[in-house]
């Protein structure tokens, strides 16, 4: 084994990043492949980045590293099974500003870098953001910081890569909303092959209807953005497994068909004051794990009769509007 250690390429970092402690890269040597690409998707998130357990647990299973036909367990629970396994080996950390969030170590993400090779790529926000930025044909996985104006020429070159499955913006703590520009959404959603994405940090008050293109979508984040109301569109969305709309205060009305949504297991809404109530056939969603406000509707909203169907629910749940 220790031959192995000694031959393999964990050795291989370049000359400036030698003070990563070869303690960790032989560490990251005896992960098993399941962890290595668990904890490689993390150099998604830049340093210093805090992140929820359940939050890196839920994008692990979106791009499909929760494979449950190989283990007993359960996709999420398998999850949180490598989750606990990298926290054991020091990968993960506990936030020293909130204990419910974690982090990362300099180091660690620097290690994170090497093993995500040319498949994984963060855009960092720099004075010439809106410059063109190249992409490896490999690149599957991006995450970009949020600049304060994302003009088209930014993403230009990723139009390109059909195959990418992630696409997710970071907003830093110290930072705004960003702006991006109208003309960008249609052409993201011309990658099909997406399997997470997110508006999350963007000052964002519509969706285009082409969202319903993303048929292999799995995780949706619109958290914090402005829409106000759902297309229709997103009903076609059929392979959704999380729909994140936390902090949505303007939004008014869900998709009047979401029941279509069969295989949602998340619809976080919590902090969407305005919401006037749950569509009709919400009920159908029987694989629904996480529902955090249900809104009791009039006339052809939900009523609360539904909520007996929901069988798999957990955690807390608010109901609001019982006056309907």
């Amino acid at each position: 084994d220790w031959e192995g250690v000694l031959s393999c390429n964990i050795w291989d970092l370049p000359e400036e990043r030698c003070d990563i402690i070869p303690a960790l890269r032989v560490s990251y040597y005896y992960l098993s492949a399941p962890l290595k690409q668990c904890f490689a998707y993390c150099s998604l998130f830049p340093k210093d980045y805090e992140f929820e357990e359940e939050e890196i647990i839920l994008l692990w299973s979106a791009v499909g590293f929760l494979d449950h036909r190989k283990s007993e367990n359960p996709c999420e629970d398998l999850g949180r099974k490598f989750f606990q396994e990298l926290r054991a080996r020091s990968f993960f950390q506990q936030s020293s500003n909130n204990k419910s969030l974690f982090v990362m170590h300099d180091l660690i993400n620097d290690l994170a870098h090497w093993a995500a090779g040319e498949i994984y790529f963060t855009m960092d926000y720099t004075s010439e953001v809106n410059k063109q930025q190249s992409f490896s044909k490999n690149l599957r996985h991006l995450s970009c910081i949020c600049g304060k104006y994302d003009g088209v020429k930014r993403f230009e070159d990723l139009y390109n890569i059909q195959h990418l499955r992630t696409f997710l913006p970071v907003c830093l703590s110290n930072s705004s909303q960003g702006f991006l520009a109208h003309s960008i959404l249609p052409k993201l959603f011309k990658l099909q092959r997406l399997r997470v994405f997110s508006l999350c940090g963007y000052w964002i008050s519509e969706l285009p209807d082409s969202i319903g293109d993303l048929r292999y979508l799995r995780y949706l984040n619109l958290s914090g953005t402005q829409i106000r109301t759902l297309p229709e569109s997103v009903n076609k969305l059929y392979n959704l497994h999380t729909l994140s709309l936390e902090g949505c205060r303007g939004l008014r009305k869900l998709c009047a068909g979401m029941g279509n949504l069969i295989k949602l297991h998340h619809l976080n809404n919590s902090n969407t004051d305005s919401l006037e109530e749950m569509p009709l056939g919400i009920g159908k969603l029987t694989c629904l794990q996480t529902l955090c406000n249900f809104v009791v509707g009039k006339d052809s909203g939900s009523r609360l009769r539904e909520l007996k169907l929901l069988t798999h629910l957990r955690g807390t749940l608010t109901i609001s509007k019982l006056e309907n």
